[in-house]
């Protein structure tokens, strides 16, 4: 059974619907199944964004600044439903901790993000195993789809 919850953005507005392009307030979106995520970001802002946007959902949201603090987790058996990687981080890029993952047979949902779009960008995180590839910021557009099919 999952939990129904007000949409309610980071920034304090009230968020459009789950189902469609409705953007009327006050509108409920419920999940069926837990839902979990793990954000890893390293811009601290950016970080935080993501993760109050996916728990404003209901999905429990776990944040790591690195990409060798998500594998660590991973190795040591957390298991994600979406796993959000950003593109440049130190030591360890985001394409090569979603090899990483995918190496270690995480079958997340793995969105890799950025601040800056590119095309190869987009081809290495793709080959490295990642289903999507967006540019930030990440929005609710952008989530819902998400949640929903992680949900069915």
């Amino acid at each position: 059974m999952g939990a129904a919850v007000d949409h309610v953005s980071p920034m304090g507005m009230s968020g459009g619907s789950a189902e469609g392009n409705d953007k009327s307030d006050g509108q409920r979106f419920s999940c069926k199944n837990k839902l979990t995520a793990l954000v890893v970001d390293n811009g601290g802002a950016c970080q935080a964004v993501q993760t109050a946007l996916l728990r404003s959902y209901g999905v429990e949201t776990e944040a790591v600044e690195t990409g060798e603090a998500a594998v660590e987790l991973i190795a040591s058996g957390a298991t994600f439903s979406l796993i959000i990687i950003e593109m440049f981080l130190p030591l360890m890029n985001g394409p090569e901790t979603a090899k990483q993952i995918r190496a270690m047979g995480a079958q997340s949902k793995i969105l890799g993000i950025t601040a800056f779009f590119d095309e190869r960008d987009q081809q290495e995180f793709l080959a490295a195993g990642a289903d999507k590839y967006i540019e930030k910021p990440l929005s609710q557009e952008i989530v819902i789809p998400i949640i929903r099919e992680l949900d069915s």
